[in-house]
């Protein structure tokens, strides 16, 4: 018996494979690096995964590099890449299955409309049936832009009569104190949770990995190994800032505020939509 879209797609990602061998999943993500994180282990697992680094982890802003040992910004965003290169072939993802597009990060939601249209572009031509990416929960603008983009993408694939991916979201969201990581979703109603608790065997391996990174800045700082989660894609009305209008990432220097992501979501979703149709709405 054929198994209900979400269904098939959650027995592959997490159960019972047999029903679903032939499923391409692709994992697409701001960073190099976010990806192991927040589910190294289960690309491990999976077969014919292709990730997508939407951009290349490096910001244009010096400090972030030059204070670190690095005198150009690409030198930076080339070590951050070969790193992430090394960890995904302990999983077993060669590197014609990584997909750069080369953005300079924190720069993504001024992309938006270009970002979607790449990712639209992408999801034919990869076959992919899966695709995990971001939650939208105000972390990082650049995770916020890159789940915008791909729930954009697959709805305009559906409007234009292509059959889209099912998304499931990773968990990603960072503890308050900005010291830690917590690998988790927002408080709130929503859709189940999967949880993956990783064995000692699957934490030797996640921990395999987080050695292939080794500078100073990537994403890998406090990050358990020990635990992964992941959710089906919630509604969401992109042109509502995230985490109730208090995005975490303006606990930062980063010159980019609730108001900010607002202001260019509801451009994007002008120039991707026509005049009066909805393209996101709540759960």
């Amino acid at each position: 018996m054929e198994l209900p879209k979400a269904n098939k797609a959650h027995a592959y990602l997490f159960g019972s494979r047999h029903f679903s061998k032939d499923s391409r999943c692709s994992i697409i993500v701001a960073h190099p690096g976010d990806e192991v994180v927040a589910a190294g282990y289960l690309i491990c697992k999976l077969d014919q995964v292709t990730v997508v680094h939407v951009s290349d982890g490096a910001p244009r802003q010096m400090n972030f590099w030059e204070g670190v040992g690095f005198k150009r910004r690409r030198d930076y965003a080339d070590a951050r890449r070969n790193e992430c290169v090394r960890a995904l072939a302990i999983a077993r993802v060669p590197r014609e299955r990584i997909i750069d597009f080369d953005y300079a990060a924190l720069e993504l939601p001024n992309q938006l409309t270009t970002l979607a249209k790449r990712i639209m572009d992408f999801l034919p031509r990869s076959s992919s049936e899966i695709v995990l990416t971001h939650a939208y929960d105000g972390g990082h603008p650049d995770h916020d832009a890159t789940a915008f983009a791909t729930h954009a993408a697959v709805q305009l694939l559906e409007r234009n009569g292509l059959k889209p991916p099912v998304i499931f979201e990773l968990g990603l969201y960072p503890a308050s104190d900005g010291r830690t990581r917590v690998l988790d979703f927002l408080p709130g109603p929503g859709r189940e949770i999967t949880t993956v608790v990783l064995d000692r065997k699957a934490s030797e391996l996640k921990a395999q990995m987080f050695d292939c990174f080794s500078t100073p800045g990537g994403p890998l700082k406090a990050c358990p190994a020990t635990v992964e989660r992941f959710r089906s894609a919630l509604k969401y009305d992109f042109r509502q800032a995230p985490n109730s209008g208090a995005p975490y990432y303006e606990n930062f220097d980063w010159a980019f505020t609730a108001d900010d992501w607002q202001m260019l979501a509801r451009r994007a979703v002008s120039e991707l939509f026509p005049r009066g149709s909805q393209p996101f709405s709540r759960d």
